[in-house]
């Protein structure tokens, strides 16, 4: 998978008005969540995407106790460019990508951590990256 494709694909599941926006979001949500899961998770997860996009999730301390509105406010503050009206959204369109393009394992790791800190706002029930 190339960065343009999962930049792209965010773009269309946030509605964003181009791939600077998703690169924005995508950092911007990647490197909160990043924040939150355990670092061997975040680890596995980095080494099946690109280098630029991987980097988000492992560039900050790992395994902090944010509650999932904690989250949400880090996203909003760290987004400069997309629009950030609903950072839930936002998270779930970086989220529903970043599921979709990791290993099948991994994802359901993933999905299933995510529920256990509170955060199954942000997994999508429907479309990219939703359980099948």
């Amino acid at each position: 998978m190339e960065r343009h494709d999962f930049y792209q694909a965010v773009e269309r599941q946030a509605t964003l008005s181009d791939e600077a926006d998703a690169r924005d979001a995508t950092q911007a949500v990647l490197s909160a969540l990043g924040e939150r899961v355990d670092e061997t998770r975040l680890q596995r997860i980095d080494g099946e995407l690109p280098d630029e996009i991987g980097d988000h999730l492992t560039d900050g301390a790992s395994g902090r106790s944010l509650s999932y509105d904690e989250f949400l406010e880090r996203v909003a503050e760290r987004t400069d460019r997309a629009a950030v009206e609903d950072p839930e959204r936002l998270a779930r369109a970086v989220v529903g990508t970043l599921l979709e393009h990791i290993d099948e394992d991994e994802a359901d790791g993933l999905r299933e951590r995510l529920d256990e800190l509170g955060f199954e706002a942000i997994v999508p029930e429907s479309g990219p990256g939703a359980t099948s």
